[in-house]
């Protein structure tokens, strides 16, 4: 099935010349097995310049280079991604939301997707159509799937079309307000840096217990400041810290909530009085000093981002404060979370 939602007299020429170039590559590939994506794009790009032999596209079909975005183009304006899977599926990873190695003047990019599992086949179809997510590997990239209905693409979902969004200064920020839209409750993204996009991610993920005492304190410590619903009683309330122990610490934990639950009862002072609590109130008890150290010094959007506020109070601590009391589940008469907080700092 090949989708073209209503082309230009120009464009009609250029998807004649795709479906020729299908048919060539087809007869040429037979039953061939075992091909490379190299070889692969090397044989689209031959029949493309075969198929457009005696038409307005003779001598334009050029390939682009290794690292280059579209792998093929034609009269400076057309551009062919080639992608091929060996499974049967039409399915796979596209290229990076970014598109920094885009070819200058080519305005019109198709997908030409060969599928070697099960009975081979090619297909094209218009580039925008077929990416109804974004995934990530090093960096966010789109997905493609030659199968998608019309009107469900990523830049559907978003509300904002592709040739506007590939242009936009703020395509990562863009992106990842419409995810974050789309989050259920102790969900975060973990894959998408808030300060900026050129930060580094280590490929490795280490058990928590690997992390020097420092960083052990400075995790607690911004868990704290980052996710007040800890302090609630919702099943999901360490889930977001669990996200961002791997996005920022590249960590993980298999008992996250012990760092911040674990052992019996003890008492607090509180406005003269003592009180039971359990080990989280002490948690925040014991590291007031550092909770109100630390969140004078983190950055303004991150503390936005997490505590998903559009504007962040020039009392920054005092804003934390009435989160933490919203949230605050372990009540006791007469006693605020902030209450305990401000015991900790005497």
């Amino acid at each position: 099935m090949i989708y073209i939602a209503k082309p230009n007299a120009k464009e009609k020429y250029f998807i004649a010349l795709l479906e020729k170039s299908r048919k060539l590559i087809l007869a040429f590939l037979g039953n061939k097995q075992n091909i490379s994506p190299t070889y692969f794009e090397t044989i689209v790009f031959e029949q493309m310049r075969e198929a457009a032999k005696g038409t307005t596209f003779e001598g334009t079909v050029k390939q682009t280079g290794t690292h280059a975005f579209p792998d093929i183009i034609a009269n400076k304006y057309f551009g062919v991604e080639v992608k091929m899977t060996a499974n049967d599926h039409w399915t796979s990873t596209g290229n990076s939301v970014l598109e920094s190695s885009r070819i200058e003047d080519v305005e019109k990019i198709y997908i030409l997707f060969g599928k070697f599992g099960g009975e081979l086949d090619i297909r094209y179809r218009l580039y925008q159509e077929c990416l109804p997510e974004v995934s990530v590997t090093h960096s966010p990239r789109y997905r493609i799937n030659m199968d998608l209905p019309l009107g469900k693409s990523i830049f559907d979902k978003i509300g904002v079309d592709y040739d506007t969004l590939r242009k936009n200064a703020n395509t990562i920020q863009i992106i990842k307000e419409y995810y974050r839209s789309q989050l259920k409750e102790g969900e975060e993204l973990w894959w998408i840096d808030q300060d900026g996009d050129d930060k580094g991610v280590s490929p490795i993920i280490k058990p928590f217990r690997s992390l020097s005492d420092k960083e052990k304190e400075n995790f607690v410590v911004e868990a704290m400041i980052l996710f007040p619903e800890m302090f609630g009683n919702s099943n999901t309330k360490f889930e977001r810290a669990a996200a961002y122990l791997i996005a920022e610490y590249n960590a993980v934990s298999a008992n996250l909530r012990d760092l911040f639950t674990a052992g019996g009862q003890i008492k607090l002072k509180i406005k003269g009085k003592s009180v039971l609590f359990p080990q989280l109130a002490y948690r925040l008890h014991s590291k007031a000093k550092a909770i109100e150290k630390k969140i004078k010094e983190m950055d303004t959007k991150t503390l936005a981002y997490y505590w998903r506020s559009d504007k962040l109070e020039k009392d920054r601590l005092k804003q934390w404060k009435k989160l933490l009391n919203a949230k605050f589940a372990l009540i006791k008469p007469g006693v605020k979370a902030s209450g305990i907080f401000d015991a900790g700092l005497l």
